[in-house]
């Protein structure tokens, strides 16, 4: 099956290119003239190969600038932490794993994985995540979340690093950065088309008074938007099927280093820490929405206070949503004091906070009341096979997992994932990463 995958990644990326140089060559063909009807038509004596390969190599140069100088500002980030190969020993280490264990299973994991690790990083992040990026003069970079060391035991923590490895080990950062090189020109090409046929449309309307060429010129600027999206669509199709590909290539490479079992529980804690985060950030926002006096959704920011105020190892989505009007509240009043220097104490905090919570909780159920039921016929809950409640599954309950699983193909595994169209997805939703997971190694 991992042999399926991975030419089911190259398919893509193969048919990516293909609908790319499609694109390429339609704009290149292209020419705009205002002094016509149509304004847009193809003229192959008008049109200059060299001009239009002139440009996309200097979009292309102009993206790699751009990339390099973000990648430069994200390492100068205050939350990124340099682990590998230099370490400021004064900044205060506070994690569950100490520095030495992280960069020695990283590097560890890189001899195995037979690859080379340039740089290893830890980002100050409430959410779980880990990622990498290899380029020319930078090497390869394996970044990971801190809330991933809160939530993962060692193994688990491994299989994820193990799985970054496995990105560099396919080549899938070089690869997306080149492959979707083509896109920026593209669409930018088209930018500048839907510019002039709108500037066309006003000029015979405005100016002209023209109603003939401003209905023609209105059915081209239509056609040609619908005609560009899909085959912007098209290709953005193959490249997240390739990305998806990418994921459950790396998962495999995960479970062959460190075994199924760790990577398996480690996707069913990082998948649950998500939900408990989604289900979080969901109260926040409704609790957002009942001031009269708002101007506009919660900011980013805010929402990342918020966050961080939620117990660092939580993944119970039950216990979320019962206090979120702690975090919500909490945050608020705290950020008033360190920002306007309102004269309030944590305990003072908590006694303002405490009676409101129990009122919020009866508002919110009765607005929206959480239904169980609903719930079981979209979701395989994990951990109704847990029976010994440590919150992993051994091999025998991971059994039963995949055994319910199997019996009902239409249950996702987390209900964040319910009703998501995982076309628009660049991973696979858990369900399929587990599930591909047993059937690679025969469980």
């Amino acid at each position: 099956m991992i042999e399926e995958v991975s030419r089911d990644k190259w398919n893509a990326i193969y048919a990516f290119l293909i609908m790319d140089f499609i694109q390429i060559l339609i704009v290149s063909l292209l020419y705009l003239d205002d002094d016509t009807l149509f304004v847009v038509g193809i003229n192959f004596a008008r049109t200059n190969p060299l001009a239009s390969a002139a440009l996309f190599f200097s979009i292309a140069l102009m993206q790699l600038v751009l990339l390099y100088s973000s990648v430069a500002q994200m390492m100068r980030s205050s939350n990124l932490i340099e682990l590998y190969p230099r370490f400021n020993k004064e900044v205060p280490w506070r994690r569950k794993y100490s520095r030495d264990s992280i960069v020695k299973w990283t590097l560890d994991l890189a001899k195995k994985s037979e690859v080379s690790v340039d740089k290893v990083y830890l980002m100050a992040s409430p959410i779980p995540n880990a990622y990498t990026f290899s380029l020319p003069l930078l090497g390869s970079t394996v970044v990971v979340h801190s809330n991933t060391l809160e939530i993962l035991n060692e193994e688990e923590m491994q299989a994820v690093i193990a799985h970054e490895l496995g990105h560099i080990k396919n080549r899938d950062s070089i690869v997306t950065i080149f492959v979707r090189m083509p896109s920026i020109f593209i669409d930018l090409i088209y930018l500048y088309i839907y510019v002039r046929l709108v500037l066309a449309i006003a000029d015979s309307l405005l100016v002209d008074g023209d109603l003939f060429s401003t209905a023609v010129r209105a059915v081209v600027l239509l056609a040609f938007f619908i005609l560009s999206r899909i085959l912007t669509l098209l290709s953005n199709y193959f490249m997240q099927r390739a990305s998806r590909a990418a994921e459950l290539m790396s998962d495999h490479h995960a479970a062959t280093v460190l075994g199924h079992e760790a990577t398996i529980n480690s996707l069913i804690r990082l998948g649950q820490r998500v939900e408990a985060i989604t289900v979080l950030v969901d109260e926040i926002r409704w609790l957002e929405s009942l001031n009269p006096e708002r101007v506009g959704p919660i900011s980013n920011a805010e929402l990342m206070r918020m966050i961080s105020q939620y117990p660092l190892d939580g993944i119970d989505e039950r216990n979320a949503r019962e206090i979120s009007p702690w975090v919500f509240l909490s945050t608020k009043l705290r950020h008033l004091r360190e920002v306007y220097g309102v004269q309030l104490s944590d305990e003072q905090v908590k006694d303002a906070v405490e009676p409101t919570i129990q009122p919020l909780l009866k508002i919110r159920n009765d607005t929206k009341p959480v239904s169980k039921t609903t719930r079981d016929m979209n979701v395989v809950d994990w951990r109704k096979v847990d029976y010994d409640q440590d919150r992993r599954l051994s091999s025998e309950e991971l059994a039963e997992l995949l055994k319910l699983l199997r019996a009902q193909p239409k249950k996702m595994l987390f209900d964040s994932e319910v009703g998501v169209n995982m076309l628009n997805s660049d991973h696979p939703d858990f369900r399929r990463r587990v599930l591909f997971i047993a059937d690679e190694f025969g469980l």
